[in-house]
């Protein structure tokens, strides 16, 4: 990699050589012998960057993060000690952090932004060789980006929010036991061996039957992502973390968990329990939403709805044990 000199060198090269000049016109000795002071700085700066070879790296950094932590990219930077002096870490915006020593060697820590989260692509860096006056740069390694995922955090909440049905079932019953829980509007897809044709015949609209599996008591968590619903960004933030710690508090509780939003995407929470609800809700944003017929008919015992402050949606229509406001 060539060395390049900064603007700071240029100006500084451009200044001595004028000042030079005119020392020697006017008969100025101390201006001259300034000058000369000035190129053999920058001389030298030139020989402290040029000399030292190049540097390999190994980078170590978390795939989950949750939002506001403390967290950083560590970037190991595996040189003598004689190629150690004046390295940095550049991103491509021009930011640098410096490298830095300890017993176990050098190593940069490139603090991840978690303000806001999302599945971030922090990099590439390039690893650059200084000297103590900023006027030459070297770059000597190159750094491969990462993917970090600011997932939201997950705060304690008690049992007592979760529906008490829940927490009703002892689960000695058969595997794959079932009892009906309410009627609801026919949804396409539901069995027609389910359809309640006496109810459908009162009302003028196909009904038919909700069941729940009483041996493993199954939590949908609804989050309304309409814009609608809240009065600024921080506010819709507190609402996912809200859902995000209910499906944390349920899952870890041998509860099966849904969670949903309102735009319509859902998602089941898998093994290890909740990292899959984090990853999802990692992910979400909002927009304008439809009203779902299938939210509509959520069964209102095992349902609780997360939403902001402002009412008047269609969401306030999906049936909920509860609605956790943020």
């Amino acid at each position: 990699m060539k060395t390049r000199p900064t603007s700071r060198a240029v100006g500084l090269l451009v200044g001595a050589v004028i000042l030079l000049v005119a020392s020697l016109v006017l008969g100025v000795s101390e201006g001259a012998a300034l000058s000369v002071m000035a190129l053999g700085l920058i001389a030298i700066s030139w020989l402290m960057v040029s000399g030292g070879g190049l540097v390999a790296t190994r980078t170590h950094a978390p795939y989950r993060v949750e939002r506001d932590a403390q967290a950083s990219v560590q970037v190991d930077v595996l040189a003598t000690g004689r190629h150690r002096s004046g390295l940095r870490i550049v991103d491509k915006r021009g930011d640098s952090t410096p490298v830095e020593f300890n017993a176990d060697g050098a190593y940069a820590a490139i603090r991840i932004p978690t303000r806001r989260r999302g599945a971030w692509v922090l990099g590439p860096w390039r690893v650059e060789r200084v000297d103590p006056f900023g006027f030459f740069r070297r770059q000597v390694a190159q750094v491969d980006a990462v993917e970090v995922l600011v997932t939201p955090r997950v705060r304690p909440i008690s049992m007592a929010v979760l529906p008490m049905t829940l927490t009703e079932h002892s689960g000695a019953d058969e595997a794959g036991t079932t009892t009906f829980s309410s009627l609801r509007e026919y949804v396409v897809g539901d069995e027609i061996r389910h359809i309640h044709w006496r109810s459908s015949a009162k009302t003028g609209t196909l009904m038919t039957r909700q069941y729940v599996d009483i041996t493993r008591p199954r939590i949908t968590i609804v989050l309304v992502d309409d814009r609608a619903a809240y009065t600024d960004g921080d506010e819709f933030e507190e609402a996912v973390d809200r859902a995000a710690s209910l499906a944390a508090v349920a899952g870890h509780s041998g509860v099966n968990v849904d969670v949903a939003v309102t735009s319509g995407e859902r998602i089941r929470v898998g093994v290890p329990r909740g990292t899959s609800a984090l990853d999802f809700l990692a992910l979400v944003n909002m927009g304008d939403t439809v009203m779902s017929r299938r939210l509509l008919g959520q069964t209102r015992a095992t349902t609780i709805v997360v939403a902001g402050e402002i009412h008047g949606g269609w969401w306030e229509r999906i049936p909920a044990v509860s609605v956790v406001r943020s």
